[in-house]
């Protein structure tokens, strides 16, 4: 039989079957976290997060470290289960990197990006950059941002946080020059959240983790979109509790919401639900100021990075059963359309 039998449709099987398998199962964890009320929107939100990107990222990573496992000197004996007249298997290899060119097919997208807006560096710009530098280093909550704020002239554009490993603020001068100096510093204050969490390399990951999975992207979107939006209103609270007055950051975000903005800005949500539950949160806070139950809780992006790698482990130390039925199946259902 073909030495493409397996990598062809084993990897087809994990994109239509066991990653989908795996999406079912975080959305019935979602949606068990989700219904519980009494914990709040924000309720089980690391725990999300890891259900979200864990239940595509765990599974590729393992069964493409199984394959290459397979694929060693002294792998198991199952890794090729036909008679192979040229006397070596380069099935579980193959698996792995055509696995791999399909997962990278299906994140093409999200691995493009976006059109990053222009940098500016006119006279205005600059003097607007001066008075944002200046804004920043009297506010001891945003001290942190100082050489991290960019200002770009592209009409429209509010405010983002861009940078993967280094974040940076990105604003737009029309949005800043419409606001007032409390609600440009509550806007920052928001941002600084963002860039505080890495959020938009946890933003790329989460992205990432959905494309590679198309079939199950469906069962999860509504979830992720969730995340997000508690993401914004959890951004939201924080920049309160470091001095943010919540009427002006209500200001900021209906600002950035406004047409003509030609793209969806973090801070401008352009969904009317939440933006009216962001602007009711903030609301809410004038008449009572948030306060945090329990120490501030730590990013799940570390455990995703932990428990990708564990995955990773795993074969070379337990063994590759699963990746052998999957193999077995594989070639069982090419025989049996065959035949």
């Amino acid at each position: 039989m073909s030495e493409l039998v397996f990598p062809l449709v084993g990897a087809l099987l994990v994109l239509t079957l066991v990653l989908p398998l795996f999406a079912l199962l975080a959305k019935a964890g979602l949606l068990l976290l989700e219904r519980d009320a009494a914990g709040g929107p924000l309720h089980g939100f690391n725990l999300r997060y890891l259900l979200l990107t864990g239940a595509s990222t765990l599974p590729f990573a393992w069964l493409v470290s199984a394959a290459l496992h397979q694929a060693e000197p002294g792998g198991t004996v199952l890794a090729c289960l036909f008679d192979h007249a040229s006397g070596l298997c380069l099935e579980p290899g193959g698996f792995a990197a055509v696995l791999c060119v399909g997962a990278l097919v299906c994140s093409a997208r999200a691995l493009g990006g976006r059109k990053r807006a222009p940098i500016s560096t006119t006279p205005r710009a600059r003097a607007l950059l001066e008075r944002l530098e200046a804004l920043v280093a009297q506010q001891p909550s945003l001290g942190f941002l100082s050489g991290r704020v960019r200002v770009t002239e592209e009409p429209g554009f509010a405010l983002e946080t861009l940078g993967l490993l280094y974040p940076r603020i990105v604003i737009g001068a029309g949005y800043a020059e419409a606001l007032s100096e409390e609600s440009v510093i509550s806007a920052l204050g928001h941002e600084a959240e963002h860039v505080r969490a890495f959020d938009p390399l946890r933003y790329l990951v989460l992205e990432l983790a959905l494309a590679m999975n198309p079939v199950g992207r469906k069962l999860l979107a509504p979830h992720a979109f969730r995340w997000l939006a508690a993401r914004e209103a959890h951004c939201d609270r924080e920049a309160v509790l470091q001095g943010s007055p919540p009427l002006a950051l209500a200001e900021a975000i209906v600002q950035a919401a406004r047409p003509p903005s030609p793209r969806v800005v973090a801070l401008g949500a352009r969904d009317t639900t939440l933006l009216r539950l962001r602007v009711g949160l903030l609301l809410a806070f004038t008449e009572q100021r948030p306060s945090r139950c329990c120490r501030r809780s730590h990013s799940a992006f570390p455990a995703v990075l932990m428990l990708f790698g564990l995955a990773l482990l795993l074969p070379h130390e337990t063994g590759t059963a699963a990746l052998d039925a999957l193999h077995t199946s594989a070639e069982h259902a090419v025989l049996y359309a065959w035949q």
